[in-house]
């Protein structure tokens, strides 16, 4: 793909996010530039630690992202967000939103591993992949007649691993075809350096 018509993809999808709740109002290169940072000061931790270090999700939280993310987002013929760290990407995300909203989305994994347990009698992680699809597809339809607050919820659980993921170098790099001008070296803060 050339580069002019990776642009355009790739304009595409971050002017579909900022119409995304969380995203209205905001340029899609404003919403590319927040991603792109997150993505640096993610940079290469998973070498030494299998989910970097999560500051928001514990290990229960984590895996359910890992799991919504992939689900959104599978690995096709292009990586996957699981392998484009969209849940570490989440973690970090939610450290610079208001507390309400961090309150707001792990209150949504709570809810979406209550109704699992309500459906399947296991959490939403441990749930076979038709279960998972399941309880994806009922808040997800139109007019579902699930609680809002799981339609809200994965609403935005589908704005974070899309801003997530299409901001990432996979995402960019494998699905868009974007080459060049994007370089990710890895957080640059002091404290980060090893």
């Amino acid at each position: 793909m050339n580069r002019r018509n990776a642009l355009k993809n790739m304009s595409v999808a971050l002017g579909a996010l900022s119409a995304l709740p969380g995203f209205v109002g905001l340029t899609p290169e404003s919403i590319f530039a927040q991603g792109q940072s997150i993505h640096q000061h993610l940079g290469s931790n998973a070498a030494s630690e299998p989910f970097g270090s999560l500051q928001v999700f514990d290990a229960h939280q984590n895996q359910t992202v890992i799991a919504l993310s992939e689900l959104i987002i599978p690995e096709t013929n292009t990586p996957g967000a699981k392998e484009a760290r969209v849940n570490e990407f989440i973690d970090t995300f939610l450290t610079s939103v208001p507390q309400f909203k961090k309150d707001e989305f792990l209150e949504g994994l709570r809810w979406i591993d209550a109704r699992s347990r309500e459906l399947f009698k296991v959490d939403f992680v441990t749930a076979n992949p038709e279960q998972q699809n399941e309880l994806l597809t009922r808040v997800s339809v139109p007019h579902s007649m699930e609680d809002p607050a799981g339609v809200n919820f994965f609403n935005q659980a589908k704005s974070f691993t899309v801003f997530g993921y299409y901001t990432s170098k996979i995402g960019l790099e494998q699905e868009l075809k974007f080459e060049g001008w994007i370089e990710y070296k890895g957080c640059t803060h002091p404290e980060h350096q090893a």
